[in-house]
């Protein structure tokens, strides 16, 4: 019997755990989104209520710019912007939706508010005191 109580302890471990052998992993609590994207391309615009114009030519971004975006089971966000911005917004301080490009993550902030697709085809940052808006573009637009 004493020989069999570590193996009998090892079936407890592993029956507590059931069948989910992920359980010590950051990303096995049901996280509802978790994705990070690199962009390219950039581009300054101007908007109104019917949307971007008057875009200047996208140049490129050398480093890429970089944003990741985790959503937990609670929905507690985690956004990170470019390797040195964290913010966590609760439920009340974004939204998601979509429109005619994709569905989206939506997040305000006092001055500023930005867009992030959920397929990470554009991040836009909308400059509410200016009416500017930047877009982070993945690849090129053709």
């Amino acid at each position: 019997m004493k020989k069999l109580l570590p193996y009998l302890a090892l079936v407890l471990l592993l029956t507590a755990c059931g069948g989910d052998w992920t359980a010590g992993s950051p990303h096995a609590d049901g996280a509802i989104f978790d994705r990070s994207f690199r962009y390219y391309y950039v581009k300054d615009c101007r908007y109104d209520s019917f949307g971007l114009y008057d875009c200047s030519l996208a140049d490129p971004v050398s480093p890429a710019y970089t944003a990741s975006l985790r959503i937990d089971s609670d929905e507690l966000a985690t956004l990170n912007l470019d390797g040195g911005y964290n913010r966590y917004y609760t439920i009340r301080e974004y939204t998601s939706g979509s429109d005619d490009y994709g569905r989206y993550y939506y997040f305000y902030d006092n001055d500023w508010e930005l867009t992030l697709y959920r397929d990470g085809s554009e991040l836009i940052f909308w400059d509410t005191r200016e009416n500017t808006a930047t877009v982070y573009l993945r690849d090129l637009e053709y």
